[in-house]
């Protein structure tokens, strides 16, 4: 198989990503694929939610990470939020409906964080 880098999928465009700390809003995703090796390379591009800055963060992700990336990236509903945690080589996931989520961060009447 050797080297190669896999490119976001269009229906991959809703991920946030919480990483040492930060969070992120990523559009594009690549991927470098290594035969036999333990991590992947990955390169989130979007930007960062505290100022709006672009950011191309290099992370190494789990082939369990990656595979939830793919899957994602196959879903044919643009209305679900891939929100990923990754912390110390671990990632933790869950897909949330856009729609609710504005609902729920523009509210007036609930604090505007998410748990």
């Amino acid at each position: 198989m050797g080297e190669h880098t896999e490119v976001k999928s269009e229906n991959a465009r809703s991920v946030i990503l919480s990483y040492k700390d930060t969070v992120y809003y990523v559009n594009q995703v690549n991927v470098k694929l290594q035969d036999g090796a333990d991590k992947i390379k990955a390169t989130f591009h979007g930007r960062r939610c505290a100022d709006n800055q672009p950011r191309d963060l290099e992370v190494e992700i789990s082939h369990s990470a990656y595979d939830v990336l793919l899957e994602y990236a196959k879903l044919d509903k643009l209305d679900l939020v891939l929100v990923l945690q990754i912390e110390c080589s671990e990632a933790k996931w869950c897909l949330m409906d856009e729609n609710w989520l504005k609902k729920q961060v523009y509210s007036v009447n609930t604090p505007s964080y998410i748990v």
